[in-house]
């Protein structure tokens, strides 16, 4: 058994009876090809979303359909509900030199050598409650309690008797989020119109395994309860005879770090843990 270690682009290459393994894993190239084809699949879905509505929209104007809920904005607040789909990872930094850290600190001898440390995304699904308050003809203030179900993986890669080793730590959350947004609406064409948003979110995690001394499997990392986002993001809006539906795609970055430092190899090894979560979410209101 030989193995070569290229720390600088995590490469191993393995020879063994006669039979070449070569492995290549990049942890910041992996994770933002990862956070980039959701993006590009959730603006693919409003890019769609948008040319049909605007189509039912002109085609409203050529027939001369009277808008729909023409008196609705005139409203000073509304509620509603919103449905949607997200993707939960890490914005994960490693320390320099994962290699050269104290294997001894391990609960089991899981790695001889621990050569990376990298975020896997996972999907979920969130519901909540739309409160929206007009603060002027195209702005609106927009509070939107919501329970948010995903999980996130760390994954750890190394070397145990020189054999290529993968472990992962799965971290489940329903997180009670609390978002408080600013929204910027374009002018109404017919029954439809974009906007966009931003603001601040507060998280409190009830799946957290901060404090928890009793779990069936043996967890090798844990994240804190509490977290705080800025955020991002673009809707369209349409009005139909009774409501009002919205796409709109959403990212948040924790602004927190959020692993509970344990003097452990697998804790020691990261640098920062910040959260990211790419939401599409689906409006009735």
């Amino acid at each position: 058994m030989m193995s070569l270690f290229n720390l600088k682009h995590h490469i191993i290459l393995t020879i063994k009876n006669n039979t070449f393994a070569f492995i290549f894993f990049s942890s910041k190239k992996i994770q933002s090809q990862l956070l980039m084809k959701s993006i590009i699949a959730a603006l693919g879905i409003f890019i769609l979303s948008l040319f049909f509505l605007s189509k039912d929209a002109f085609s409203q104007r050529r027939l001369h359909v009277h808008p729909n809920l023409l008196h609705y904005d005139e409203r000073v607040y509304h509620f509603g509900f919103s449905l949607g789909l997200n993707q939960m990872s890490f914005a994960l930094k490693p320390v320099e030199d994962i290699s050269k850290l104290d294997h001894s600190l391990q609960n089991r001898n899981i790695f001889d050598t621990l050569y990376s440390v990298r975020p896997v995304p996972e999907y979920g699904f969130n519901i909540g409650i739309v409160s929206n308050l007009k603060l002027g003809d195209q702005w609106d203030l927009r509070l939107i309690p919501t329970l948010t179900f995903g999980d996130r993986i760390i994954e750890y890669t190394g070397i145990r008797n020189n054999e290529y080793v993968t472990r992962t730590q799965k971290i489940e959350s329903t997180f009670i989020d609390v978002p408080l947004h600013f929204k910027y609406k374009s002018v109404r064409i017919g029954n439809t119109r974009v906007y966009v948003i931003g603001g601040a979110k507060y998280s409190y995690d009830l799946a957290s395994a901060e404090d928890q001394e009793d779990y069936e499997e043996e967890v090798i990392a844990r994240v804190g309860r509490h977290d705080f986002f800025y955020e991002l993001g673009t809707g369209i809006e349409h009005y139909f005879y009774y409501f009002k539906f919205s796409i709109e795609i959403k990212a948040s970055f924790g602004i927190n770090d959020m692993l509970a430092r344990e003097n452990t190899l697998f804790t020691n090894s990261i640098d920062q843990l910040r959260s990211q979560i790419v939401m599409v979410s689906f409006m009735f209101e």
